[in-house]
C-alpha cells in the first residue's frame, strides 16, 4: 500500500496548489505565474505573499503550519474535502 506525502490540484483553473502533508505547507500560485520567478515577503498574520520578481505583483502564499493554524479536527480523509477547505486561500489570495 501506498502512501500520500502531498496532494496537488488547482480550483477553477486559475490557482494552483500543492499540500505537502507530512510538514503541513500549503502552496498556493496563480495558475498563470506557476513557474514565474518570486520573491517572498511575511505578512503580518505570518504567510509569506510570493510577488513576481519582475514587476512585484502578488502571485501566491505559502502557508507554514496550515491545518495547525487554520484547520479543527483531523485532517480530512477526502480530497474533495481537503480541497474545500483549500479553496477559500485561493480566492483570498485573488482578492
Amino acid at each position: 500500500m501506498g502512501k500520500i506525502d502531498a496532494i496537488e490540484g488547482t480550483v477553477d483553473d486559475r490557482h494552483w496548489y500543492h499540500y505537502d502533508l507530512g510538514s503541513d505547507v500549503l502552496y498556493l500560485r496563480l495558475a498563470k505565474d506557476h513557474d514565474a520567478p518570486t520573491y517572498a515577503e511575511e505578512t503580518d498574520d505570518g504567510l509569506l505573499l510570493l510577488r513576481r520578481a519582475d514587476n512585484d505583483a502578488a502571485v501566491g502564499l505559502t502557508i507554514v503550519n496550515w491545518w495547525k493554524r487554520f484547520g479543527s479536527g483531523a485532517l480530512p480523509d477526502s480530497l474533495d474535502e481537503l480541497a474545500q477547505r483549500i479553496e477559500p486561500w485561493a480566492r483570498k489570495l485573488a482578492a
